[in-house]
């Protein structure tokens, strides 16, 4: 009944013309007619609850049936999340304030919640507040502060702020209302091996683990860079790869969401593979450890970055995104990481 709901709903979504578009992108690569791979698409959503996006992004067409038993498509992804993740509870995640408040002993730094203009708040006391947040950061060396949206995702609506542009607290405070702050952060100051790979954002490791009544595993961990911009977000023009989780090192070039394969990265000229992450134990056990917090909400993809002083916790993301799980360059002998996740929930 689950596969029958889940196949009702992705019909019901269907854009035929991006199915056009994205069976001709597979058919170019591949040689194979485009009708015979959107037949296989439609197959491989009835089969294995892969959207027709899952078939192009992984390149499904050349995997047999064996390997597309490994992958971990939408349908699996949804399941994943409804059986481990409390609907009612999942509100923490998506609200930063929320989040922070009760993930605080993880992010070994400050930030202030900034309340929109509707909100029944002392505006004078608030921006009291700010004006003390700003010094503190000027006083430590920082000249930006960081300003998110309460529940923005993929980067999106971030922005960082230099408070010296401003004339005073009240300034920058309506300012910030007006672009539908929820909170402000001290800007976190990366690891220089982290630099090495790209300074100009932070570079953030997702580590997604699974609580299966109490037995937490790391199921997967991923590095994320900026590439000419001041965010990482793959969607945002970043690049990404694959971590060893015994060792900390990446396991393969890098890719950006355009399927471009990267040996080295292209502003710094550092070589990916290979590449060993500073504290990678501390990062793994932090992550464990975050997720032990809020057991109801057991599928988890954390945000961490690194410091000179260890792992901080950037944002937790209740809602895992496969599609960054197995793409082509990092999957070369064609299989998913459904077996990691299968090991997870024995």
């Amino acid at each position: 009944m689950g596969k029958l709901k889940y196949i009702a709903s992705r019909a019901r979504e269907m854009d035929f013309g991006n199915i056009l578009h994205l069976a001709q992108k597979v058919s170019d690569r591949s040689g194979k007619n485009k009708y015979l791979v959107m037949l296989d698409m439609g197959w491989c959503g009835l089969r294995y609850q892969a959207g027709y996006t899952d078939y192009e992004l992984f390149a499904m067409e050349r995997a047999n049936s064996k390997q597309r038993k490994t992958y971990v498509t939408r349908g699996i992804n949804d399941k994943l999340v409804a059986r481990f993740n409390d609907k009612d509870l999942r509100h923490i995640f998506v609200n930063k304030d929320e989040f922070n408040d009760m993930f605080s002993s993880f992010l070994h730094r400050n930030w202030l919640k900034i309340y929109p203009k509707s909100a029944d708040a002392d505006f004078d006391a608030e921006c009291g507040k700010l004006a003390d947040f700003c010094a503190q950061q000027t006083k430590a060396g920082k000249t930006e502060i960081v300003a998110k949206p309460r529940d923005g995702m993929c980067g999106k609506g971030v922005e960082m702020i230099r408070p010296a542009d401003y004339p005073d607290s009240r300034a920058l405070y309506r300012y910030l209302q007006s672009m539908g702050t929820g909170l402000v952060e001290e800007l976190i100051v990366q690891h220089p091996e982290m630099n090495r790979l790209y300074p100009n954002s932070i570079n953030t490791l997702r580590m997604v683990t699974i609580n299966n009544g109490g037995k937490i595993s790391l199921v997967i961990a991923l590095c994320r860079m900026g590439n000419g911009g001041r965010v990482d977000n793959f969607l945002n023009g970043g690049l990404m790869t694959r971590v060893c989780l015994e060792t900390g090192k990446l396991l393969y070039d890098a890719v950006n969401a355009e399927n471009v394969v990267f040996e080295r990265h292209p502003v710094t000229g550092t070589v990916f593979r290979g590449f060993q992450l500073p504290m990678w134990e501390r990062c793994a056990e932090s992550a464990k450890a975050a997720a032990a917090v809020l057991p109801e909400v057991g599928y988890v993809g954390w945000d961490f970055a690194v410091t000179p002083g260890g792992p901080v916790l950037v944002e937790g993301n209740e809602f895992p995104g496969h599609c960054l799980y197995q793409l082509p360059p990092h999957t070369p002998d064609n299989f998913g990481v459904m077996p990691l996740f299968e090991q997870a929930m024995l």
